[in-house]
């Protein structure tokens, strides 16, 4: 898993790489090879100098690496950071700061919008994202964030949509969820259900949003009623998701899903 999330990390950044980093990567790469090669096949006699050779040679491709992906350090690697955090008013500030040639990153796009989402700033993270599409349309993580902000505007058939997008651009179970709660506010059942069970696992994780989760499926009649405990820990992430997007559907929405699961207590 994780040599191949390193390879797909490569392909999307190499395109951004300047010149002389590729080229030294494509110099680079074939050396390490034949040194490879030599060290443990050849004649005995040059196999360990060619090992350390390709030590050195691996340590050269690691600096390219570190060169050529420098940005990482930048205010895009900063505003990533307070996102995660929850700092979502600083990732956008961070963002908003790079020049206009920055915020043309697709990544960087995606995060933007997804911060003005949290802030509550849905139009301008639909112009975000949109943007985002214009420059890569099968981007899985840009086709999620703009299911997901369809979802909170109550667009829930346009979410169906995105979402469904991004899981064949090969976005994880977990964006499943999503397409379930879309599901499910469009009165798909039999579909709703379906894709829950199969994000249940990837939620194991996550106590919140596993807590809507088994709610759904309580409603649903595929399971109980979540239990008290997750209820009473989690309740109040529903809560502030409520308050946000209250002048949206699925505002309202969730606002019903809270006086149910404090009734369930």
């Amino acid at each position: 898993m994780m040599l191949w999330q390193v390879a797909r990390d490569l392909t999307r950044r190499l395109p951004e790489w300047d010149a002389s980093a590729k080229l030294s990567l494509a110099i680079a790469i074939p050396i390490l090879l034949l040194l490879l090669a030599v060290g443990f096949a050849g004649p005995a006699a040059i196999q360990f100098p060619a090992r350390i050779g390709a030590f050195l040679t691996l340590v050269t491709i690691q600096l390219v690496f570190l060169w050529a992906n420098r940005r990482d350090a930048s205010p895009y690697h900063q505003a990533q950071q307070r996102f995660i955090a929850g700092d979502y008013q600083a990732a956008r500030d961070l963002l908003e700061a790079l020049p206009e040639r920055g915020r043309e990153s697709v990544d960087a796009l995606v995060l933007l919008g997804n911060s003005y989402r949290h802030l509550g700033r849905l139009d301008a993270a639909g112009a975000a994202l949109r943007r985002a599409l214009e420059l890569k349309s099968e981007h899985d993580l840009a086709l999620f964030s703009l299911g997901k902000l369809n979802l909170v505007r109550g667009a829930y058939a346009a979410a169906t949509e995105f979402l469904e997008r991004a899981l064949g651009a090969g976005a994880p179970d977990i964006v499943r969820f999503e397409l379930g709660q879309a599901r499910f506010l469009l009165g798909h059942d039999m579909q709703a259900r379906e894709q829950l069970k199969i994000a249940l696992p990837a939620l194991a994780e996550d106590p919140a949003q596993l807590l809507l989760l088994r709610y759904y499926l309580h409603v649903l009649s595929a399971g109980d009623m979540p239990a008290n405990e997750l209820i009473r820990e989690h309740i109040g992430h529903w809560r502030l998701e409520a308050r946000k997007f209250a002048d949206t559907p699925y505002g309202a929405h969730l606002t019903k899903v809270e006086r149910d699961l404090r009734a369930a207590l």
